[in-house]
């Protein structure tokens, strides 16, 4: 039994190089990031288009460019990474962490303070229940950059990308680079998954077609995929007969959401948000369980990785608050709820002890001028628009909610003006 690590992350990733930054700055001594990965960085290894930082550094860098200047600044403060090691177990009465490592063995370990970084993961084949065979040729988008970015091998020359999430956008465009065909992206909603940058960058400049309210109807093929069957969809996501087409390809990519990873979470007895299937966070980033910490795309998908360092940063510090006797137990717990256009948020609570930022995705598109506020009258700020694939954000400072001494929860909502 190890009980001399002040903070425990698990992950590390962007949230979970920033956490250990973070806690780090805030003065634990012993703070350790365990990654189950042979290197660190997480998914951004494998995303070598540019794009990053743009909030962060103020420049366009790459994933490795991005998370390399995150993972120096956690060396040189000292923060101790331990890769090649699977956490399989967290006790949720003792908060024991135990993991698996070729050199160091099973080992258990008792921290302080932990904090989950873990991501997030895509949603399979088998999550959407498309019927035919199963052969080769079909993957998540994610998968395939890594084969294509990281270890050098070509899914397929033909392919079609169902659903519009933003890894397949780019995948989209990185097949096409490599020599690749791309039949098509098709959307099962009404609106696109992804940004609207990475619509006009990946499908638009390279001339991809790209359908809504079209799905994957049926897979073709044995051993390797001969075709897809594609069909129009009506308001119900049900196939309109009579619009079925069969697309000749060799390999299917799936970009059809994104999964917080949180089978680690449960094991530590968490309580789980039934919409985000992330962990219930306060704006500390503090779960249910007081000594557990939470951070990034394992709380809630995000689509800027500048959003999911912060949000590390401000996991480890107040994780180090925690573990260093700091942090204020008796803080304040008063929900957020979503209005009627707000489906997915985070965090679910604000305590007042700090600033907070609360993040949220509309339910559908507003195409047209609306305001995103939160009641009572904590914050209001007029909006363009406003999509499912973009988040929005309302602000709220501390002081605000230490002020109204009968608040008992908070609205939040977006609507058209």
């Amino acid at each position: 039994m190890n009980n001399n690590i002040d903070v425990l992350i698990i992950g590390a990733g962007p949230a979970g190089v920033a956490a250990g930054i973070g806690a780090k700055k805030e003065g634990a001594n012993n703070v350790v990031v365990l990654e189950r990965d042979w290197d660190l960085g997480g998914i951004l290894q494998q995303c070598i288009h540019p794009g990053f930082g743009l909030r962060t550094f103020k420049e366009e860098l790459t994933g490795p460019e991005y998370m390399h200047r995150f993972i120096k600044q956690a060396h040189e403060i000292g923060v101790e990474f331990r890769t090649n090691t699977m956490v399989f177990q967290i006790d949720k009465d003792s908060n024991t962490v135990w993991t698996m490592n070729k050199e160091r063995g099973i080992e258990a370990l008792n921290p302080k303070a932990i904090v989950l970084t873990m991501g997030c993961r895509e949603r399979p084949l088998g999550a959407i229940r498309i019927p035919g065979t199963r052969p080769s040729g079909i993957y998540t988008a994610g998968t395939a950059q890594r084969f294509v970015n990281m270890e050098g091998y070509m899914p397929g020359k033909r392919a079609v990308i169902l659903g519009s999430g933003d890894i397949g956008l780019i995948m989209a465009r990185r097949m096409i680079w490599e020599g690749a065909e791309v039949e098509g992206v098709y959307e099962v909603m009404s609106w696109p998954g992804g940004l609207r940058r990475n619509i006009a960058q990946c499908l638009d400049d390279y001339g991809i077609p790209f359908h809504l309210k079209t799905t994957v109807t049926k897979i073709h093929g044995q051993d390797r995929l001969e075709g897809v069957t594609v069909a129009e969809v009506d308001d119900h996501m049900t196939p309109i007969k009579g619009t079925e087409r069969f697309i000749e390809c060799d390999t299917l990519l799936l970009a059809i959401g994104l999964i917080p990873e949180n089978e680690l979470s449960r094991m530590a007895g968490l309580e789980i948000h039934k919409v985000t299937g992330g962990p219930v966070v306060n704006d500390l980033l503090q779960t249910t369980n007081p000594a557990v910490f939470a951070a990034g795309n394992v709380v809630i998908v995000y689509d800027l990785v500048d959003n999911v360092s912060d949000e590390g940063l401000i996991a480890g510090s107040n994780a180090a608050k925690f573990a260093l006797g700091r942090l204020n137990n008796n803080a304040k717990r008063i929900p957020v709820k979503g209005g009627e256009n707000v489906r997915l948020f985070s965090p679910q609570f604000v305590t007042g002890e700090s600033d907070t930022t609360i993040f949220m995705r509309v339910t559908h598109p507003i195409e047209q001028a609306c305001r995103v506020f939160a009641e009572p009258g904590l914050y209001s700020q007029r909006l363009r628009y406003a999509r499912p694939g973009e988040m929005n954000e309302v602000k709220i400072k501390a002081e605000q909610i230490r002020n109204l001494q009968d608040l008992n929860e908070i609205v939040i909502d977006i609507q058209p003006v």
